[in-house]
C-alpha cells in the first residue's frame, strides 16, 4: 500500500472516531482481472480500498470526513460498502 495513502485513511480513521473493517485493499493484477473489469484499478497500485460500513450515521461521518480531506477524489457508494481511492480531479463520487 501507498504510504500517503495508508497515512490519509489512518487520519481518517482518527477523525471520525471509531474504527472500520477494510473488505479489498491491494490486489495483485492477476486477482484484480478475476475481480474487476477495471484495467487501470487504484487497488493494484495500493492507492483504494473498500471498508465496510452498514450504519448510516458512520457511513454518514466516513464520507464527511473523506470528502471533507480533500484528498480522496474516487468514492462509489454501495449497499454494505464505500470503495475509497486517491483518484484524480477527474474522479467523483458514484454509486454501486
Amino acid at each position: 500500500m501507498d504510504d500517503t495513502f495508508m497515512e490519509k485513511l489512518q487520519l481518517l480513521r482518527d477523525k471520525c472516531s471509531f474504527g472500520f473493517k477494510v473488505n479489498s485493499a491491494y490486489r495483485c493484477e492477476e486477482y484484480n482481472a478475476k475481480v474487476s473489469s477495471n484495467s487501470r484499478n487504484q487497488h493494484t497500485h495500493g492507492l483504494a480500498v473498500d471498508i465496510s460500513l452498514k450504519d448510516r450515521y458512520k457511513r454518514y461521518t466516513f464520507l464527511y470526513y473523506a470528502l471533507d480531506m480533500g484528498f480522496f477524489k474516487d468514492i462509489a457508494i454501495a449497499k454494505t460498502f464505500i470503495h475509497l481511492a486517491k483518484g484524480n480531479k477527474q474522479n467523483g463520487i458514484g454509486i454501486y
